[in-house]
């Protein structure tokens, strides 16, 4: 918590409430040098839907180093523990999102490789048409029970997204808890007793921010967002959304941790695919092999005489089996996944 206060301009109140709801003696890593910390960061467990399966991921949350301990190279130390640490607990992808633009290219020397991406969506209160048949429940005050009988509706619209990390009830009730902790809302739009639209709003100074926006139908989104115009009028509303079109933002970043068994995934669900790839992965050299996908399996295999037919580093084939962007991969890695658009939003970062 110190490092945390020293690195992070965060309020009091929400350092106190992050680290009652998140830190644990077991998802710590600290850097310890003469019996003091100089480095750290959480690894917390977060589920996420990709190929049709769900698989563990780690997110990195608060990595900080010590002002007079910077440039030093304790963090990169820890990192590189830390991805040990995550393929021991059966973790297959590391994820995280830089504090800082320049972070992007540090951790990508590390195997990162930057897939996360958002777009964002201005409305203008006066051309949202209003639409007065709904029911609107909007407690003014974090309410546990209301925001209990939202999590059903809100889960299955995430499961809907593919590639995106999925959030468990507890971290769903620690999001909406921390929202309000902002002066924020949580929002549902009903019919007939039926959750047909859900947001997460912020009120900022010039405008409304809402992190999350779920809905069953245009119409439905339309009278969400009037909804949030009547309790913060005169304000345009800002949402943000998963990537589409050419206009987006690149927010978090990701590493596999076991290729193996990402590959062994990727046969599984592509039977008819027989492909031979070499990987180079400098700092988890369990990974570095050659691998031969065919029949629905995927087998490390001995070097000697083997011909392949790609060769890649972690970053590449990282971006390759999310399906980021295959249109800028080589073949034939643009070929391991479908197209998507990786999404992880509401990590309380």
């Amino acid at each position: 918590m110190e490092l945390w206060k020293q690195n992070f301009q965060d309020p009091e109140d929400f350092i106190q409430f992050y680290f009652k709801k998140k830190y644990s003696n077991e998802n710590a890593l600290v850097y310890e040098e003469n019996h003091k910390a100089v480095s750290s960061f959480l690894l917390l467990p977060y589920p996420m839907s990709w190929l049709k399966t769900v698989i563990l991921t780690s997110y990195i949350s608060g990595a900080c180093t010590r002002q007079e301990a910077r440039n030093q190279g304790y963090m990169t130390l820890l990192l590189k523990e830390a991805l040990t640490k995550m393929n021991k607990a059966g973790v297959v992808l590391s994820t995280l999102i830089p504090a800082e633009d320049w972070l992007f290219k540090y951790y990508n020397k590390l195997g990162y490789a930057s897939v996360f991406d958002y777009s964002t969506e201005i409305y203008v209160p006066d051309s949202i048409p209003h639409d007065f048949s709904f029911q609107v429940t909007s407690p003014t005050t974090f309410h546990p029970e209301f925001t209990t009988a939202t999590y059903r509706f809100f889960s299955q619209a995430m499961e809907h997204r593919i590639c995106c990390i999925q959030h468990s009830y507890e971290d769903y009730m620690a999001i909406i808890e921390e929202a309000y902790l902002c002066g924020g809302r949580l929002l549902t739009i009903s019919r007939n007793q039926e959750i047909k639209g859900w947001g997460l709003a912020i009120p900022q100074a010039n405008h409304t921010f809402i992190k999350e926006i779920l809905w069953e139908n245009e119409p439905c989104k339309k009278a969400l967002l009037q909804q949030v115009f009547n309790i913060w009028p005169n304000k345009p509303i800002i949402c943000k959304l998963p990537p589409y079109g050419p206009h987006y933002h690149s927010y978090g970043m990701a590493r596999i941790i076991n290729a193996q068994q990402m590959l062994k995934q990727v046969s599984k669900q592509n039977p008819g695919l027989t492909l031979t790839i070499k990987i180079d992965d400098p700092q988890l050299s369990f990974n570095t092999g050659i691998y031969k996908l065919s029949q629905g399996e995927c087998q490390k295999i001995k070097p000697t005489g083997t011909t392949t037919d790609a060769e890649t580093d972690i970053p590449t084939l990282t971006q390759a089996l999310l399906g980021y962007h295959p249109e800028q991969l080589p073949f034939p890695l643009n070929h391991l996944a479908p197209a998507q658009q990786p999404y992880m939003n509401l990590m309380l970062d």
